[in-house]
């Protein structure tokens, strides 16, 4: 993380809008007098990252962000990480009780094609993405891009007065927990858990392969061998199945035969059997002669009702149209009903014109009430301003009117009450309006009336008009009944008429359906002799079956007995016909029983062979070759199905070792890395690093008396040459002593995280806040040399805080820092 911009606004001693610009700075020092807000600037760049600065002591403590006399205040750092360019924004204010809350926070990622040394707002607004918004949000993603929460990052990066020397005197586990984040080690922890969820994982498909070729267990060489055989054996039944049904199928045809043959002669006697002569061929010419009758006396009655609805309909015709006169006696009705309302209107007309003209005067008496009142109002503000002008007035003075010498005051009687005249206007002005409304009321309500009269006297023309050439209302009313009567007589003897036409059609149809009977007799004769024709019925007489159709009055005694006749003739064959077939049934009753019980024989012998070889449900012995074929296509997919999964579970066998191997793999090397050991062993490889580099340092700064190392437990020590190389606790040194430590330990750091961290971590950046003070010269000398090759590195910034002036002169920029008027200031300086 290396700073470009720093603005505070508000902030502790920063009570106006101040800018730090580090965008061209690599090695800088802070220096100023005491108390001149040097670590504020440092304190600002930390609450803009995460929220709180140590000073405070506690993290929540928002409050001393603000400076004393500031409602409000605003923090922005703009820095770059990996490549990228962020922005990270906080803003806080105090409400009315003193209490001061977070009212903006937001980490955006930057457009870093802009110029770092570009206007602040400039930079701000190339804003690529928004990361984070709110002080949580924040803070957390600033850990996650940092790879540091906040109390490490104050171990390492931003090392600020009173804890400088934290992570030299930290415990083991502390110092362990800061570098597996500050180097990243918990990517080992991260891939642990992974492998062990892969062997996990590796275990569950493991598992599944497991169940799957379990399920395959029946996939044996046994038994495909037996669904081999299987299906050779329902090959070889399929063949003996369809030579038996063939032979089945023979006996089934001649057994169906002779029952046709045994059926086909017993019915053939049934039709003999059921020829009847119809019962009422005797008596169907006395039918006739009545049905005649009824016709001709039915002819005469029709005549006689068309006749009289001939008449009424000519009487009728002489009549003119009733809708033409009904609309006529509306209209009448119409015209009176209008009379009525018009009445009533021009009445209500009347009477609004009334009220008009009264409102109208009430209007004209509030108006001259209204300009009396305003007269008086007006000569009452005239004498009014007269008094006061006479009370100003001086003798020897020029008067304001008439720009005349005042020679003598004048005397003005008291003037009239204003507040009364005002208030008279404004009641008379009151009752003017009120006058106004009533009479626009009445006004309107005048013309509505004149609008509805009008309307109705049209309406009253427009029907005057129409009853023009009508008849009078009494005449029209005459006519109206004449028209009903003449329509009632016609409809009365139409009715009539069609009552007499409905008697000849049921007379006639009667008739004819006796003509029918008789026809039908005839008819009924040959459908008789047609059915018995294939079995040798006899022809009948030319003047009966075949004859044509013989009229109702043609039909006399010789016709009748010439039906019954026939019909005798055919009864008397169908007798001797069907005794003599009754002889012949039982013969083909016994031949057809006896084919039966063979082919039911042949069937049940079928059966017994299906079953033989584990079919069943063949009912019909046409379904045994499809049941053959389906156990057979069943057998051939059993087969097939078994060849399937001996390969199947071949490859699950395969699959199953491979998923055990690498579950085992998987599961050693999670195991491996979740031990604590592993990662003590890690932050052990990097502390060694350090030390050996933190060492090499602290030898110069302490002129070879002290070398730090480790022990066992991963404490670190400090050896003491000076005293026959005793090795002793580190917080056994003295205050200038752990500074030296404590910074060789720091620069060591700075200058390994990128390299411990595999590139996972650029901290490239270091704020060292403390101490400086406590150095003899040549330390002090070593020590800004030391700083002097850190910063050589272009890719590290470098900056310390620092009262001493020796140290100051020899870094290359310098921010100076004064405070004047309440509030901090800042310049940049170039040695």
């Amino acid at each position: 993380m290396r700073p470009l911009r720093l603005m505070l606004d508000g902030f502790g001693t920063y009570r106006h809008e101040t800018e730090a610009d580090f965008s061209d700075v690599d090695f800088f020092a802070l220096i100023g007098p005491t108390g001149s807000g040097k670590s504020t600037l440092i304190d600002g760049l930390c609450f803009a990252l995460y929220g709180t600065v140590p000073r405070w002591g506690k993290e929540n403590a928002i409050g001393y962000a603000l400076a004393p006399s500031a409602n409000s205040c605003r923090v922005c750092l703009v820095f770059e990480l990996a490549g990228d360019r962020y922005a990270a924004v906080r803003a806080l204010s105090r409400d009315k009780k003193g209490q001061v809350h977070t009212t903006a926070a937001r980490l955006e990622r930057l457009d870093a094609s802009v110029p770092a040394s570009a206007p602040l707002a400039e930079l701000l607004e190339a804003s690529a993405e928004q990361l984070a918004s709110g002080p949580d949000e924040v803070k957390a993603r600033v850990q996650e891009l940092l790879g540091l929460t906040y109390e490490h990052f104050t171990q390492s990066v931003l090392l600020p007065q009173g804890s400088f020397s934290e992570f030299l005197r930290a415990t083991s586990a502390n110092r362990q927990r800061l570098l597996v984040e500050l180097l990243a080690f918990g990517v080992y922890k991260e891939i642990g858990q992974r492998a062990r969820d892969r062997a996990q994982r590796a275990e569950d498909r493991l598992q599944a392969a497991q169940r799957a070729r379990d399920e395959l267990a029946g996939a044996t060489r046994e038994a495909e061998a037996a669904a081999t055989a299987r299906l050779a054996g329902l090959t070889a039944l399929a063949a003996a199945v369809d030579e038996r049904l063939a032979a089945l199928t023979g006996l089934g045809q001649r057994a169906d035969q002779a029952l046709r043959q045994a059926s086909e002669a017993r019915a053939e006697s049934g039709l003999l059997t059921a020829l009847r002569t119809p019962p009422g061929v005797p008596g169907l010419a006395q039918r006739i002669a009545a049905a005649d009758a009824m016709v001709a006396a039915g002819q005469q009655r029709r005549a006689d009702a068309e006749k009289l609805a001939e008449d009424a309909a000519a009487a009728r015709a002489t009549l003119p149209d009733k809708s033409r006169i009904e609309r006529a006696l509306a209209a009448h009705a119409d015209r009176r009903e209008l009379a009525s309302v018009l009445e009533r209107q021009h009445a209500a007309l009347a009477a609004s014109q009334a009220a008009e003209a009264t409102l109208a005067q009430d209007v004209q008496q509030a108006g001259r009430q209204l300009e009396l009142a305003q007269a008086a109002l007006q000569a009452a503000q005239r004498a009014h301003a007269a008094a006061g002008l006479a009370g100003g007035l001086h003798v020897g003075d020029d008067c304001p009117v008439c720009r005349q010498l005042v020679a003598a005051l004048p005397r003005h009687a008291a003037p009239a009450d204003l507040a009364a005249a005002r208030k008279a206007v404004g009641a008379a002005d009151k009752a003017h309006r009120a006058a106004g409304t009533a009479h626009t009321t009445a006004a309107k309500a005048e013309a509505a009336a004149r609008s509805a009269a009008d309307g109705t006297r049209q309406r009253l023309d427009a029907v005057g008009s129409a009853l023009a050439g009508v008849p009078a209302e009494t005449a029209a009313a005459e006519q109206l009944a004449a028209i009903e009567k003449a329509d009632e007589a016609a409809a009365r003897t139409s009715r009539e008429s069609s009552a007499r036409r409905t008697e000849l059609a049921a007379a006639d149809a009667a008739r004819a359906a006796l003509g029918e009977d008789e026809q039908a007799a005839w008819t009924e004769l040959g459908a008789a002799r047609d059915k018995l024709v294939g079995l040798g019925a006899p022809a009948i007489g030319a003047a009966a079956v075949g004859a044509p159709a013989i009229g109702a009055a043609a039909v006399g005694a010789a016709g009748r007995a010439d039906l019954a006749a026939a019909w005798a003739q055919l009864g008397t064959w169908a007798a001797a016909e069907q005794a003599q077939r009754s002889r012949r049934q039982p013969q083909l009753d016994a031949a057809a029983n006896d084919l039966r019980r063979e082919a039911a024989a042949a069937a049940d012998a079928l059966a017994s062979l299906l079953a033989e070889h584990g079919i069943a449900g063949a009912t019909e012995p046409s379904r045994a070759p499809a049941l053959v074929a389906g156990h057979r296509a069943r057998a051939e997919g059993d087969l097939q199905k078994l060849h399937d999964n001996r390969k199947h579970a071949a490859r699950l066998d395969q699959q199953i070792a491979a998923h055990r191997e690498e579950a085992q793999v998987a599961g050693m090397l999670g195991q491996l890395l979740r031990a604590t050991s592993f990662e003590r062993w890690l932050c052990s490889e990097a502390l060694d690093s350090l030390v050996t580099e933190a060492s090499a340092t602290l030898m110069e700064l302490s002129g070879g008396q002290y070398e730090l190392d480790r022990d066992e437990r991963n404490d670190l020590v400090v050896i003491d040459y000076e005293d026959a190389g005793a090795r002793r606790p580190v917080h056994t040194l003295s205050g200038g002593e752990t500074f030296q430590a404590s910074l060789a330990l720091a620069l060591a750091l700075s200058r390994q995280v990128i390299g411990l961290s595999a590139g996972m971590r650029d901290l490239n950046s270091v704020f060292l806040d403390e101490g400086f003070g406590t150095l003899d010269e040549d330390t002090l000398e070593t020590v800004a040399a030391t700083l002097e090759r850190l910063a050589a590195d272009k890719d590290r910034m470098v900056g310390v805080i620092t009262h001493v002036a020796t140290l100051a002169d020899r870094v290359p920029v310098r921010f100076v820092v004064s405070r004047a008027g309440g509030t901090s200031t800042l310049r940049k300086e170039r040695a």
